[in-house]
């Protein structure tokens, strides 16, 4: 029987349930699955039945012949995030540092290689599944950006996507087989286009659009879609960038701190197998 059918509300915090789930689809799977899975909620904790609806409980016995039939379950009774991480295609793995840090629903997908220190925040997506995708040692991609590389660029340049050390992206940005080199801070929702170039100590403000093959020149403020020339940075504001991204980093470690390394499904997995040993079969 699927679990989603039993428990159509999300679990606590810090409980997983996917250790139940794996004994259920193991009853589903034996002949006498019918009996064993009625078996099976009866001996589940009751603190775990209190939290089932009464009009999803209900659907917890549908069963035809010997397998059960798995009634439809709206996405938001789903209890588990199917939601993966790292995604491979063919030959194209994500590559990441044993330092990096990567939110849990960010996603990379293909040939992606973070460096030292890295950091990907909440919502963003690297999809490398055309061509390649790096970043840089300390630097950082904030929530809700998404980055791609296309095959190939009108431009004749590089098609990858690539970020130098030390760069901060901000919140829902986009780039697309851009090059961004060391040093920079580009703002929220900017969009840099393919085959668009960013050299050192740059800053680009928050909206700027770059068109394709634009560069921006070492030191400068840009703004504006089309992106244009504002002025040049002082020596400060140079300096400032690297202790951004630095900062950024250093924040990690609060948000690290709430994500175990290993999920908490064999606790209840472990109870439920205790009690299934301790009750006999009907």
């Amino acid at each position: 029987m699927h679990l989603a059918s039993i428990c159509g509300t999300k679990p606590q915090a810090g409980r997983s349930m996917s250790g139940l789930y794996c004994l259920l689809r193991a009853a589903r799977q034996s002949q006498a699955s019918k009996s064993l899975a009625t078996h099976t909620w009866c001996a589940l904790p009751s603190s775990l039945q209190a939290q089932v609806p009464a009009t999803v409980a209900s659907r917890r016995l549908l069963t035809s012949g010997s397998l059960p039939l798995c009634s439809p379950v709206h996405i938001e009774d789903e209890p588990f995030c199917r939601q993966r991480q790292l995604i491979t295609l063919g030959n194209r793995v994500p590559v990441i540092a044993p330092d990096t840090w990567i939110a849990p629903n960010a996603v990379l997908v293909g040939d992606v290689d973070l460096f030292d220190k890295t950091s990907i925040w909440y919502g963003c997506v690297l999809r490398g599944d055309l061509n390649s995708i790096r970043i840089g040692a300390f630097s950082n991609v904030q929530d809700k950006t998404v980055m791609h590389a296309a095959r190939t660029s009108p431009t004749g340049l590089s098609a990858a996507t690539t970020v130098g050390r030390y760069v901060t992206i901000g919140q829902g940005c986009v780039l697309r087989s851009a090059t961004v080199e060391d040093e920079v801070l580009i703002g929220e929702k900017c969009v840099l286009m393919e085959g668009s170039l960013v050299e050192n100590h740059c800053v680009l403000a928050p909206g700027t659009v770059l068109p394709p093959g634009r560069l921006v020149p070492s030191g400068q403020l840009w703004a504006g879609n089309p992106a244009k020339y504002v002025r040049d940075l002082t020596k400060d504001e140079k300096a400032e960038i690297a202790n951004i991204a630095s900062a950024v980093f250093k924040t990690t470690d609060m948000h690290s701190s709430e994500f175990l390394p290993v999920g908490t499904a064999y606790i209840e997995a472990e109870k439920l197998r205790k009690s299934l040993i301790q009750q006999p079969a009907a």
